[in-house]
Protein backbone atom coordinates (compact mmCIF):
# COMPACT_ATOMS: atom_id res chain seq x y z
CA UNK A 1 0.00 0.00 0.00
CA UNK A 2 1.17 3.54 -0.70
CA UNK A 3 2.15 6.02 1.92
CA UNK A 4 -1.05 8.01 1.45
CA UNK A 5 -3.45 5.17 0.59
CA UNK A 6 -5.38 5.77 3.82
CA UNK A 7 -6.13 9.39 2.87
CA UNK A 8 -9.41 10.40 1.23
CA UNK A 9 -9.47 11.93 -2.23
CA UNK A 10 -10.36 15.29 -0.73
CA UNK A 11 -7.43 15.12 1.70
CA UNK A 12 -5.07 14.27 -1.14
CA UNK A 13 -6.34 17.18 -3.20
CA UNK A 14 -5.77 19.59 -0.30
CA UNK A 15 -2.29 18.17 0.34
CA UNK A 16 -1.46 18.45 -3.36
CA UNK A 17 -2.62 22.07 -3.46
CA UNK A 18 -0.56 22.94 -0.36
CA UNK A 19 2.44 20.96 -1.56
CA UNK A 20 4.15 18.20 0.37
CA UNK A 21 6.80 18.68 3.02
CA UNK A 22 9.38 17.52 0.49
CA UNK A 23 9.82 16.57 -3.12
CA UNK A 24 9.35 12.93 -2.17
CA UNK A 25 6.08 13.73 -0.40
CA UNK A 26 4.79 15.58 -3.49
CA UNK A 27 5.80 12.64 -5.66
CA UNK A 28 4.07 10.12 -3.36
CA UNK A 29 0.87 12.21 -3.42
CA UNK A 30 1.05 12.43 -7.19
CA UNK A 31 1.51 8.66 -7.55
CA UNK A 32 -1.43 8.00 -5.21
CA UNK A 33 -3.67 10.37 -7.18
CA UNK A 34 -2.72 8.69 -10.45
CA UNK A 35 -3.42 5.28 -8.94
CA UNK A 36 -6.92 6.51 -8.10
CA UNK A 37 -7.59 7.50 -11.70
CA UNK A 38 -6.70 11.19 -11.62
CA UNK A 39 -5.12 12.42 -14.84
CA UNK A 40 -2.59 15.19 -15.34
CA UNK A 41 -2.58 17.73 -18.12
CA UNK A 42 0.41 18.40 -20.37
CA UNK A 43 1.94 20.64 -17.69
CA UNK A 44 1.65 18.05 -14.92
CA UNK A 45 -1.33 19.62 -13.13
CA UNK A 46 -4.44 17.76 -11.99
CA UNK A 47 -7.94 18.95 -12.85
CA UNK A 48 -8.63 20.32 -9.36
CA UNK A 49 -5.59 22.62 -9.48
CA UNK A 50 -6.06 26.24 -10.62
CA UNK A 51 -3.16 25.91 -13.04
CA UNK A 52 -4.86 23.01 -14.84
CA UNK A 53 -5.47 23.95 -18.47
CA UNK A 54 -6.92 21.37 -20.89
CA UNK A 55 -5.25 21.24 -24.24
CA UNK A 56 -7.80 23.35 -26.06
CA UNK A 57 -5.79 23.24 -29.24
CA UNK A 58 -5.98 19.47 -29.42
CA UNK A 59 -9.69 19.51 -28.60
CA UNK A 60 -10.40 22.07 -31.31
CA UNK A 61 -8.22 20.16 -33.76
CA UNK A 62 -10.08 16.91 -33.08
CA UNK A 63 -13.43 18.70 -33.44
CA UNK A 64 -12.37 20.35 -36.71
CA UNK A 65 -11.05 17.03 -38.01
CA UNK A 66 -14.32 15.26 -37.16
CA UNK A 67 -16.30 18.09 -38.77
CA UNK A 68 -14.14 17.89 -41.88
CA UNK A 69 -14.66 14.13 -42.10
CA UNK A 70 -18.43 14.61 -41.81
CA UNK A 71 -18.45 17.24 -44.58
CA UNK A 72 -16.40 14.92 -46.79
CA UNK A 73 -18.77 12.02 -46.06
CA UNK A 74 -21.82 14.12 -46.97
CA UNK A 75 -20.12 15.29 -50.17
CA UNK A 76 -19.30 11.72 -51.21
CA UNK A 77 -22.82 10.56 -50.34
CA UNK A 78 -24.35 13.44 -52.30
CA UNK A 79 -22.10 12.77 -55.30
CA UNK A 80 -22.99 9.07 -55.22
CA UNK A 81 -26.71 9.95 -55.12
CA UNK A 82 -26.37 12.32 -58.08
CA UNK A 83 -24.49 9.72 -60.15
CA UNK A 84 -27.05 7.06 -59.24
CA UNK A 85 -29.91 9.36 -60.24
CA UNK A 86 -28.29 10.22 -63.56
CA UNK A 87 -28.29 6.59 -64.60
CA UNK A 88 -30.91 5.09 -62.31
CA UNK A 89 -33.84 7.53 -62.47
CA UNK A 90 -35.92 5.17 -64.66
CA UNK A 91 -35.42 2.44 -62.03
CA UNK A 92 -36.34 4.74 -59.11
CA UNK A 93 -39.42 6.15 -60.82
CA UNK A 94 -40.35 2.71 -62.18
CA UNK A 95 -40.40 1.26 -58.67
CA UNK A 96 -42.48 4.22 -57.51
CA UNK A 97 -45.04 3.44 -60.19
CA UNK A 98 -45.14 -0.29 -59.41
CA UNK A 99 -45.53 0.32 -55.68
CA UNK A 100 -47.86 3.31 -55.89
CA UNK A 101 -50.42 1.91 -53.45
CA UNK A 102 -47.76 1.36 -50.77
CA UNK A 103 -46.42 4.88 -51.30
CA UNK A 104 -49.89 6.40 -50.83
CA UNK A 105 -50.51 4.32 -47.70
CA UNK A 106 -47.05 5.13 -46.32
CA UNK A 107 -47.57 8.85 -46.91
CA UNK A 108 -50.92 8.84 -45.11
CA UNK A 109 -49.54 6.84 -42.17
CA UNK A 110 -46.41 8.96 -41.73
CA UNK A 111 -48.51 12.12 -41.97
CA UNK A 112 -50.91 10.77 -39.34
CA UNK A 113 -48.08 9.95 -36.93
CA UNK A 114 -46.51 13.35 -37.49
CA UNK A 115 -49.83 15.11 -36.94
CA UNK A 116 -50.71 13.19 -33.78
CA UNK A 117 -47.31 13.92 -32.24
CA UNK A 118 -47.61 17.60 -33.24
CA UNK A 119 -44.41 17.36 -35.29
CA UNK A 120 -42.42 17.13 -32.04
CA UNK A 121 -40.57 13.86 -32.69
CA UNK A 122 -37.61 14.16 -35.11
CA UNK A 123 -37.68 10.46 -36.05
CA UNK A 124 -41.33 10.58 -37.06
CA UNK A 125 -40.69 13.84 -38.92
CA UNK A 126 -37.90 12.10 -40.83
CA UNK A 127 -40.25 9.25 -41.72
CA UNK A 128 -42.80 11.77 -42.96
CA UNK A 129 -40.10 13.42 -45.09
CA UNK A 130 -39.37 10.02 -46.65
CA UNK A 131 -43.09 9.70 -47.31
CA UNK A 132 -43.01 13.06 -49.10
CA UNK A 133 -39.92 11.96 -51.03
CA UNK A 134 -41.60 8.77 -52.26
CA UNK A 135 -44.87 10.54 -53.10
CA UNK A 136 -43.13 13.25 -55.14
CA UNK A 137 -41.12 10.60 -56.99
CA UNK A 138 -44.40 8.93 -57.93
CA UNK A 139 -45.84 12.25 -59.09
CA UNK A 140 -42.72 12.90 -61.17
CA UNK A 141 -43.76 10.01 -63.41
CA UNK A 142 -47.11 11.74 -64.02
CA UNK A 143 -45.34 15.04 -64.66
CA UNK A 144 -43.05 13.56 -67.32
CA UNK A 145 -45.99 11.68 -68.80
CA UNK A 146 -47.93 14.95 -69.06
CA UNK A 147 -45.01 16.68 -70.81
CA UNK A 148 -44.49 13.83 -73.26
CA UNK A 149 -48.14 12.99 -73.86
CA UNK A 150 -47.77 9.37 -72.76
CA UNK A 151 -47.11 7.39 -69.61
CA UNK A 152 -43.60 7.50 -68.15
CA UNK A 153 -42.58 3.89 -68.70
CA UNK A 154 -43.75 3.94 -72.33
CA UNK A 155 -41.74 7.10 -72.97
CA UNK A 156 -38.56 5.79 -71.30
CA UNK A 157 -38.51 2.37 -72.92
CA UNK A 158 -39.80 3.11 -76.41
CA UNK A 159 -37.25 2.86 -79.25
CA UNK A 160 -37.62 6.48 -80.30
CA UNK A 161 -36.48 7.82 -76.92
CA UNK A 162 -32.81 8.76 -77.07
CA UNK A 163 -30.33 8.54 -74.21
CA UNK A 164 -30.10 12.34 -74.17
CA UNK A 165 -33.84 12.54 -73.44
CA UNK A 166 -33.49 10.13 -70.54
CA UNK A 167 -30.48 12.06 -69.24
CA UNK A 168 -32.40 15.33 -69.47
CA UNK A 169 -35.23 14.02 -67.29
CA UNK A 170 -32.70 12.49 -64.90
CA UNK A 171 -31.09 15.92 -64.38
CA UNK A 172 -34.53 17.49 -63.91
CA UNK A 173 -35.38 14.76 -61.38
CA UNK A 174 -32.24 15.52 -59.33
CA UNK A 175 -33.24 19.18 -58.91
CA UNK A 176 -36.92 18.29 -58.51
CA UNK A 177 -36.37 15.70 -55.78
CA UNK A 178 -33.89 17.90 -53.92
CA UNK A 179 -36.42 20.75 -53.62
CA UNK A 180 -40.06 19.67 -54.00
CA UNK A 181 -40.31 17.00 -51.24
CA UNK A 182 -38.67 19.38 -48.77
CA UNK A 183 -41.09 22.19 -49.66
CA UNK A 184 -44.04 19.82 -49.31
CA UNK A 185 -42.72 18.58 -45.96
CA UNK A 186 -42.19 22.12 -44.63
CA UNK A 187 -45.58 23.33 -45.85
CA UNK A 188 -47.52 20.44 -44.28
CA UNK A 189 -45.50 20.66 -41.06
CA UNK A 190 -46.16 24.41 -40.81
CA UNK A 191 -49.87 23.94 -41.40
CA UNK A 192 -49.93 21.13 -38.83
CA UNK A 193 -48.27 23.28 -36.17
CA UNK A 194 -50.57 26.22 -36.93
CA UNK A 195 -53.63 23.96 -36.71
CA UNK A 196 -52.48 22.41 -33.43
CA UNK A 197 -51.70 25.82 -31.91
CA UNK A 198 -55.08 27.16 -32.98
CA UNK A 199 -56.81 24.14 -31.48
CA UNK A 200 -54.94 24.51 -28.18
CA UNK A 201 -55.72 28.22 -28.04
CA UNK A 202 -59.39 27.50 -28.70
CA UNK A 203 -59.44 24.95 -25.87
CA UNK A 204 -57.88 27.46 -23.49
CA UNK A 205 -60.43 30.13 -24.41
CA UNK A 206 -63.30 27.78 -23.68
Amino acid sequence: MGKYSHKSDNDLEIMRLKGGDSINDSLDIEIELENRGYEQDENGYFAFEPEHKPNIHNVDFARDEASGDWVLFKFILGAAFVIFCLFGTPVIVGYAINYSIYIYIGFVLTFTFMYLTKAALPKLNSLFYLGCFALMTRFYADLVGYWEGTDYLTFIYRDSTHFIDSLKYAVIYIFYIAIVPYLLFKAIKTITLATQNKKEKSNLDT
